[in-house]
């Protein structure tokens, strides 16, 4: 029913999803650096794969509209502003298909700042944490989200220093629920300004009509985001891994700009 709106229209079908923030700040364990690498090429070049494939049965195919969260997850990370706008520009260049990059700026006058930009977000298209707290309990799409993101912040955190591992885990928790808190208020947000498309998400979903799961990365061991591993080529096929796991695995770094770029498996 979504499609049939753009396809009677004689218009390319709509995506949009957020994502593309900046690298994981464990560059110890999970990514090269904090610059793009062959795993968000890998994944910008699926978007443009997928629209060749719809383009063979329809011939206005599709556009790719990534709102990046870079901006609303950032100050909770400590990662700074102009990280969050190196890594969206580096990814912008490898663009090769319809995909179209926005983030929080774009919604807001230029001389906005962009802490004054999160404050606004927050205060326009928040919710409560109690709300916050209900959606987890409730919502199937968010529990699953919200389980993700305290594994995803266990392994942001796990550089820091922590007493145990049960203390690492409560300050993940505490920060997946931060997480969900700004992400609502930014979800919000695009759904206002996006509402006519069809939403997209990387995590795990129950594909009921609000949004959809997409596989960033084509494979069968791609079970990663661009910005939360490596991408490593085995016998010409893809797979996602944390760094630690591919250092371990005895695969050879390959090199681009003087900078790791990717692995691969002899």
């Amino acid at each position: 029913n979504r499609i049939s709106t753009f396809v009677e229209q004689d218009k390319p079908i709509e995506f949009v999803m957020l994502g593309f923030p900046f690298k994981s700040i464990n560059i110890r364990d999970k990514v090269n650096g904090i610059v793009p690498d062959m795993a968000e090429k890998a994944t910008l070049d699926n978007f443009t794969a997928f629209n060749e494939r719809v383009t063979d049965f329809y011939h206005k195919g599709v556009n790719f509209n990534i709102v990046s969260d870079g901006f609303i997850f950032n100050q909770l990370l400590g990662v700074h502003d102009n990280v969050v706008v190196d890594y969206k520009e580096q990814s912008l260049n490898m663009v090769t298909g319809p995909v179209q990059f926005y983030d929080a700026t774009d919604f807001y006058n230029r001389h906005t700042t962009v802490n004054q930009i999160r404050a606004k977000i927050v205060e326009q298209f928040g919710i409560t944490h109690e709300e916050i707290e209900q959606k987890v309990l409730f919502n199937l799409d968010d529990n699953m989200q919200y389980r993700g993101m305290i594994r995803f912040m266990g392994e942001e955190l796990a550089m820091g220093s922590y007493s145990s591992g049960n203390q690492l885990h409560k300050a993940a928790k505490a920060l997946a629920k931060e997480m969900m808190f700004v992400n609502e208020a930014y979800s919000n947000l695009v759904r206002k300004e996006f509402g006519n498309m069809i939403r997209l998400s990387m995590h795990p979903s129950i594909n009921n009509g609000s949004k959809y799961s997409f596989k960033l990365i084509p494979g069968e061991n791609t079970k990663h985001s661009a910005w939360h591993s490596v991408l490593v080529v085995k016998d010409n096929e893809l797979m996602t891994m944390h760094k630690k796991d591919a250092i371990a695995a005895g695969y050879d770094v390959v090199t681009k700009n003087n900078k790791p770029y990717y692995f691969i498996a002899n």
